[in-house]
C-alpha cells in the first residue's frame, strides 16, 4: 500500500495497518464469544480497570468524548459487560467497571493482545521490538511533540 501520491506509506498509515492487523486478529480470536461487540468495544473493555473509573477519566484514557463513551458504555452495559454504579466518594458521580462477564472477556482480550505482542516481537527480533516499544512510549508521553508541559 502506498500513500496518496504513490510514495511509500507514511508512519501513520503503517501504524493504522498494524492496528488493523491486531484488531482483526483479536476479533477472530473472540468470534466464538456470544458478544456481538465491535473491535472498538473490545478496546474499551480492555482499557477499563477492574476497580472502575469515572466516565470522564475513562473517555480521556480511550481517546473519545464523554458523549461517545456514554453510547459505548450503554451498549456494553446492555450486553452485560460493564456496569455503572454511584461513586462511593461522591454519590453524584458514576463509576464504570467491568462485570464478572466483562472481566472474563477482558482477560481473554488481554491474553490475545499479549500473544500478538510476543508473536510480533519474535518476528522482528527482541532488539528491534525493544526499540519500537521505547519509541512508541516516548511519543505517547508527548515527548516527541516538543510540548514540555506533558
Amino acid at each position: 500500500m502506498s500513500s496518496v501520491n504513490g510514495d511509500p506509506p507514511h508512519v501513520f498509515d503503517l501504524l493504522g495497518q498494524a492496528l488493523t492487523v491486531a484488531r482483526r486478529g483479536m476479533e477472530a480470536e473472540v468470534a466464538d464469544e456470544p458478544h456481538h461487540l465491535r473491535g472498538s468495544h473490545l478496546r474499551l473493555l480492555s482499557l477499563t480497570p477492574a476497580e472502575g473509573m469515572r466516565p470522564t477519566d475513562l473517555a480521556a484514557r480511550v481517546g473519545m468524548t464523554k458523549q461517545s463513551l456514554g453510547e459505548f458504555v450503554a451498549t456494553m452495559q446492555q450486553a452485560g459487560f460493564l456496569q455503572v454504579d454511584p461513586d462511593p466518594a461522591d454519590r453524584r458521580a458514576r463509576i464504570v467497571r467491568p462485570t464478572a462477564k466483562g472481566l472474563r472477556l477482558q482477560a481473554r482480550i488481554l491474553d490475545i493482545l499479549g500473544e500478538t505482542e510476543h508473536r510480533w516481537r519474535d518476528e522482528v527480533g527482541a532488539r528491534d521490538w525493544a526499540t519500537f516499544h521505547r519509541v512508541l512510549r516516548h511519543i505517547a508521553a508527548g515527548k516527541a511533540s516538543g510540548d514540555e508541559s506533558r
